[in-house]
């Protein structure tokens, strides 16, 4: 390809130079010099942004993306390249694919802040959390010809948060407690204003030489049915000697 024909695809790290390479000419979008203006224009705004970005074009919004936005992706990178986007995000396109699609009617774009998203980037499933917008990108027709969208991390803080203010419920649950028992409760009330974090808590009191005793639960069945009630052995199957001793 010419090099002045796709000047917009200088620089741009790791992901400039697979776009460079990339067979496009296999895809719908097909050789990069003959993209439309806007798509060259937003490509290279993406390419030398510092900020995860990344952009969809066409009917399947064939997704391109920049060396920020690798730390998002995980390990889809580098397969997602030119892929369409309902297969790329197929685990989150429930939550996304509404949104895109009216960014793609070309009126108006979305916006969402801290967004949760169950992403599987890594063979598993994550808690996530995005504030980001989806920005319609004009075709030479001025039809939507695909959408834009800058992307701002926030899942550390959103759960750094979260868990914050659990442990500030705790102390001010348990402040005035009077007695073992009644702190084990508030305990476990505590615990469950916090469900993302904490499905469920258990809590064990010390029964002198003999094991344990259940003092208070929460997010299981309110008769504590099923659970290891009574006296729990120190050796017996359910470990909580190994959990005191080595808080694992």
């Amino acid at each position: 390809m010419s090099s002045d024909k796709v000047a917009f695809l200088a620089g741009g790290g790791e992901m400039g130079a697979l776009m460079r390479g990339h067979d496009w000419e296999s895809t719908p979008l097909g050789r990069p010099e003959d993209w439309p203006q806007s798509l060259k224009t937003a490509v290279r705004i993406m390419l030398t942004s510092r900020q995860p970005i990344w952009i969809g074009w066409g009917e399947d919004l064939l997704y391109l993306y920049n060396d920020p936005y690798k730390s998002i992706i995980g390990g889809k990178h580098p397969w997602a390249l030119g892929r369409p986007t309902r297969e790329v995000w197929q685990e989150i396109w429930a939550e996304i694919g509404p949104m895109l699609a009216t960014a793609m009617q070309g009126d108006a774009g979305t916006y969402v802040e801290e967004q949760l998203l169950i992403m599987e980037r890594n063979g598993y499933p994550e808690e996530t959390y995005y504030t980001f917008s989806y920005s319609p990108i004009p075709n030479d027709d001025g039809s939507a010809g695909g959408i834009i969208c800058a992307n701002s991390d926030d899942t550390q803080r959103v759960i750094g948060e979260r868990q914050l203010t659990l442990l500030k419920e705790l102390a001010a649950r348990t402040a005035d407690a009077r007695g073992y028992a009644e702190a084990c409760e508030r305990c476990a009330q505590a615990l469950a204003t916090n469900p993302r974090d904490l499905p469920f808590s258990l809590l064990y009191l010390a029964d002198g030489q003999n094991g344990y005793r259940l003092a208070a639960f929460s997010g299981v069945d309110a008769d504590g049915e099923g659970l290891p009630d009574g006296r729990v052995a120190r050796h017996a199957t359910w470990p909580l000697e190994r959990a005191v001793s080595t808080h694992v």
